[in-house]
Parts: C-alpha cells; structure tokens; sequence
C-alpha cells in the first residue's frame, strides 16, 4: 500500500499560535481596560450624584429652619411673654441635656458656635466630630392637633404668648387668650457627627441635629457623608440694613443684627477610593481644609436672607 501527500496542511505552525495568543491577550488586555474604565467612571458618577444629592437634601433642611427661624425673629419685638413655662436666658450658650431649658431659649432664635461643642452638653464629645455648630429656634407655622405631655408649646394671638408644657395645657394661666392659635416649639442644632459606621477601617461622617423629644434635646441622625458644616454671618453694626461685613459664630456680638448667613458644606464619599487622590485645600469660612486621602469630595457654599 501506498501512501499519498496531501497536498494541503490543516494544521498551524508554532509561529501562527504565538502571533494568534499575542494578539488575543492584547485585544482581551484593551477590552479588560476599557471595562474598568467603564466601570470607574459609573462609581465616580455614582458617588457624585449621591453627593449632590445630599448636599440638596441638606440644604433645604437647614433652609426651612432659617426662614422658619427668621420669621420668628421679627415677631419677637412685638411680643409679650407669659405661661406656665418660663423662657429661659435669651443669651444662655449652654444646652443642658436632662432639661428643657434648651428649648425655651426662644429669645435667640439663631445661634451658633465656631469650630468647637464646647459648652453644649447635649453634644458630646464622642458624637460631636469638627466644624460649627448651627442653632435655630421658632414656633412651627403647623397649629397643633394632639399635645404630648413632655412636649414644649407656644399659645398666641399674635402678639402675646404664653409658653408651657405640653401637660400644663389646661392651666388658666396659658388659657388666657381669646383667638389664639397653639404651636409646637421647634429647636434643632446642626453639626457633624460620628456616624458609628466605618468603611475600610475609616469612620463615615453624617450631618446629625438636636432635636427637640419630649422637650428636650436628642440626637438625630440626618445624612451620611457630610463631613464639614461651616458657618458665617453677615452683621449689620450701625443699624442701616445693609451688612458691614461676614463674621464666624465666635465674633458674633449682636444676634438681633445678622442679616444672612452663609453655609459652607463639603461633601465626602463614604468609601475611599484606591484610585483616587486628593490633597485638596479646601477653603471653608475661617478655616483651609487640607486633605490627602483617597476619598472623593464636593464643596458647596450657600447663602440664606436672615432679615
């Protein structure tokens, strides 16, 4: 028997199979690269719009205390106070947290502290975590339809009030006025706080409050990952209504004078980000915010009329 060559080869030289597997594993290597690019752009743009989001959240948070807070305080020249609840010191910094004294510090509508919780003990120290502290006071605009008995609460005809305690309601003394409408005493204290939750080892800063629960002071919890809250104030020193010049809460010296005030937020991601640097310096009030991590952030700055 005779055998025959073929007169084709089927098969692939060694020289063929290399150039084939270089080629493959290049083509493979551009299109694994062009998906982890896709895919870090998606979390870049994710953690962006979770950002912004927050910040609006935010914003229109501490926007309805201000205009809420505002109003109240031009009503308070035309106002007489009475109840059975006194008001307590109108100059009163401290924020006693087994009282209700906080609360009926009406006087002060707006106040702040600059860079510290020093001398308001409903913040602790291991809660509280950096930047200013923002306080707003008012009677909520909501009339009130059932009462808590712990509760703080504002009777008014418009020109006299009469302060109590939400189980003091039936006293003559806070039943006095004819016409008059009841309103719950609002008060909230903005700042930063930990969150208690961490990501890589790292603590997750949230905007948290101090609000009002059964008449005294208690922690909220309202956004993760705001980690600056700076504030200042635009004061008016002759009387004229126009500002002078923007101060810090600590050199505020007239609470009655402010006529705006500016809100310095920055926005962090709540994850590092290995490929991701920033060593930003980030200009915040009274303050340049220096950074040098991995984490990725968002500054925003409002202004709000206080007058």
């Amino acid at each position: 028997m005779r055998l025959q060559k073929l007169p084709y080869s089927y098969g692939f030289t060694i020289v063929e199979v290399m150039v084939s597997l270089t080629l493959g594993l290049f083509l493979l290597s551009v299109s694994m690269q062009g998906l982890f690019s896709v895919n870090k752009s998606f979390i870049n743009i994710q953690q962006t719009a979770k950002m912004q989001e927050t910040a609006r959240f935010a914003f229109a948070l501490i926007e309805n205390d201000i205009k809420q807070s505002r109003y109240w305080n031009n009503t308070l020249p035309f106002s007489t106070f009475a109840g059975s609840a006194l008001l307590t010191d109108a100059t009163q910094t401290t924020c006693i947290e087994s009282g209700t004294s906080w609360g009926r510090q009406l006087q002060q509508p707006v106040f702040a502290i600059n860079n510290s919780a020093t001398g308001y003990a409903c913040i602790k120290n291991d809660d509280y975590l950096i930047g200013d502290i923002l306080t707003l006071r008012y009677a909520s605009t909501e009339p009130v339809g059932s009462y808590d008995n712990q509760q703080i609460y504002l009777r008014s005809d418009g020109a006299s009030h009469r302060l109590f305690i939400g189980r003091d309601r039936s006293l003559a003394i806070n039943k006095d006025l004819t016409n008059a409408l009841t309103q719950q005493i609002v008060a909230h204290s903005f700042y930063i706080g930990d969150s208690q939750r961490e990501c890589q080892s790292q603590i997750i800063p949230s905007l948290y409050w101090q609000t009002l629960v059964n008449g005294r002071p208690q922690r909220e919890e309202l956004l993760s990952g705001v980690e600056q809250l700076q504030i200042q104030f635009a004061i008016d020193n002759d009387e004229d209504n126009i500002a002078n010049k923007y101060v810090n809460p600590n050199q505020v010296l007239n609470w009655r004078r402010i006529l705006s005030v500016k809100v310095d937020l920055l926005l962090r991601s709540d994850c590092p980000d290995k490929a991701h640097f920033d060593n930003k310096n980030y200009p915040l009030a009274d303050i340049n915010y220096q950074v040098n991590d991995n984490f990725h952030r968002l500054h925003y700055q409002y202004t709000f009329n206080y007058h």
